[in-house]
């Protein structure tokens, strides 16, 4: 109880200092604010207003197999898992759509891993992985968190055509 208690204390002293210093007129156009939340719905509506918040974009996960592969092979550069273009252009039509950052990361340190452990070449490693992937997300909770972020933005410009369909559709209670 005094845990959840000095939380939301904190949290609303946090709260209160940033309005506060978003507020202040000798910041605007000097301070540039940069907030990020997988549930902006559970943000305090008076931070987000027009005014403080001008541009909300709404970060999504990958919308086709090609954003997935480029998105995996960026990733298993910064691991420094060897995987060529051509390699990655023969395994990008197996790739899984819908994948997080934190997804993609996690499927390419399981091929790093992989690749390390049974002596394996990066490309086998990455499609051994891709067998049986399930994304760690739920499919329910994705659409959820998707669903917020469109209809958070504060142009459909920022959201991919495949993920629109979302825009319209009343939220799931």
């Amino acid at each position: 109880a005094l845990t959840n208690y000095l939380a939301k204390l904190l949290s609303g002293r946090l709260y209160s200092m940033i309005a506060q210093e978003m507020a202040d007129t000798a910041n605007r156009g000097r301070v540039l604010w940069l907030l990020a939340s997988s549930r902006p719905d559970l943000i305090e509506v008076d931070l987000k207003r027009p005014g403080r918040v001008d541009v909300k974009v709404p970060l999504l996960p990958t919308s086709t197999q090609a954003e997935s592969g480029a998105l995996v092979g960026v990733l298993a550069k910064r691991y420094g898992l060897a995987v060529t273009d051509a390699q990655l252009a023969t395994l990008t039509p197996r790739m899984p759509t819908l994948l997080t950052p934190g997804a993609a990361e996690a499927l390419v340190v399981k091929a790093y891993r992989r690749s390390r452990t049974e002596n394996v070449g990066a490309d086998a490693a990455l499609e051994a992985c891709l067998v049986g992937y399930q994304n760690p997300v739920p499919a329910d909770v994705l659409e959820f968190q998707m669903r917020i972020a469109i209809r958070e933005a504060t142009d459909l410009a920022f959201v991919p055509p495949a993920f629109r369909k979302y825009a319209a559709q009343p939220q799931p209670t």
